[in-house]
Formats: structure tokens, C-alpha cells, sequence
């Protein structure tokens, strides 16, 4: 995976909810979140996948937007026709982002992002040296296998990634609504 999970989604969050989130967190925390999910943060990435296009055997990718990175590994997992085991804590994440989700009470991996992307390559090492050459956090979050299972590993459990429709958003969108 190339870029963080859920950065724009954690910005839009940051914008609606600045005074509710200024009750709870220090100013830096939600000046920091403001800033995710930019048009420059995405920039190396597609500057990475231009040239690895032509380098080296990337036989599927996804971006990772509104539906956050388990819909995206959904995407990634049909468009390459195969299952895989992702291992939850490798997959990057910046710290304002899970403690903005743990407030809201909304899965971080299910948020907005703009930028990142997920991908299988065989040269995963290769991959991640070169997007961390270019500023870009990068990590091998997991493994494909022939069997059709999807796979979300964490320390104490193994589940299955289903399909899914929403975006974390439109669970605070609508409960804030209702209330």
C-alpha cells in the first residue's frame, strides 16, 4: 500500500466537527488532520505509478477513495481474480486519524482517502524502497493465495473482508442527523 488510510476522510471530518473536536483534542491534532488528503500528497504516488507501469509487474491496483482501504482490497482482490491475508497493522495509518475514528466511533479503514493506492507486485520490496525515496509511506501490508479468501489478519483474530457499500462518513453523517 502506498499512502496513508483514511486521510481524506479524517480532513472532511476535521473541517464539519472542528469545534466539536476542539472540545476534545489539542489544536495540533486537528491542524495536522486539516492537512490530509491533498492533492500533494498524491502526486508522488502517481508519479511512482507511472514509472513502475513500465519497470516492473504490477498486475492489479485500486485506488483507495470513498469506501476507505477494505473496499478498495475488495476491488484490488476481484480485479485480480485471487484471494489474500492483509495484516491490519502494517497498513498505514497516521495517529490523528485512528484517534478522530476512535471519537467518532467509525472504522478507520472504511474512511475517504484521496491519493493512496493498493497493489499487488512481486516486487513489493522494490515498490516500497522507491516510494519512500519519494516521500511516500509505503508498507507490504500482506500476501495473495490462490484460495478466494479475503483475509483481514489482527493480533487476536482472522476475518473475512466483505464487500461493502459505505463509507465511515455516512455513518456520522446519518447519525448525526437522526440525533
Amino acid at each position: 500500500m502506498a499512502g496513508y488510510a483514511g486521510g481524506y476522510g479524517v480532513s472532511l471530518l476535521a473541517s464539519r466537527k472542528k469545534d466539536e473536536l476542539q472540545s476534545v483534542f489539542p489544536t495540533f491534532l486537528i491542524r495536522n488532520a486539516l492537512s490530509f488528503g491533498t492533492d500533494a500528497e498524491s502526486e508522488p504516488i502517481s508519479l511512482f505509478l507511472e514509472e513502475a507501469k513500465k519497470e516492473m509487474e504490477i498486475p492489479a491496483l485500486a485506488a483507495v477513495e470513498q469506501g476507505g482501504v477494505f473496499k478498495a482490497l475488495w476491488a484490488l482482490g476481484e480485479e485480480g481474480h485471487t484471494g489474500f491475508s492483509i495484516e491490519i497493522k502494517k497498513i498505514p495509518i497516521r495517529q490523528e486519524t485512528v484517534e478522530i475514528c476512535n471519537y467518532f466511533d467509525i472504522n478507520p479503514y472504511r474512511l475517504w482517502s484521496k491519493g493512496p493506492v493498493v497493489f499487488f507486485s512481486k516486487e513489493g520490496e522494490r515498490c516500497v524502497h522507491l516510494l519512500k525515496e519519494k516521500g511516500v509511506e509505503a508498507q507490504i501490508i500482506g500476501f495473495t493465495h490462490k484460495e478466494n479468501k479475503r483475509v483481514v489478519l489482527s493480533t487476536d483474530e482472522e476475518r473475512f473482508l466483505e464487500p461493502r457499500l459505505g463509507d465511515s462518513l455516512d455513518e456520522i453523517s446519518g447519525r448525526k442527523e437522526e440525533e
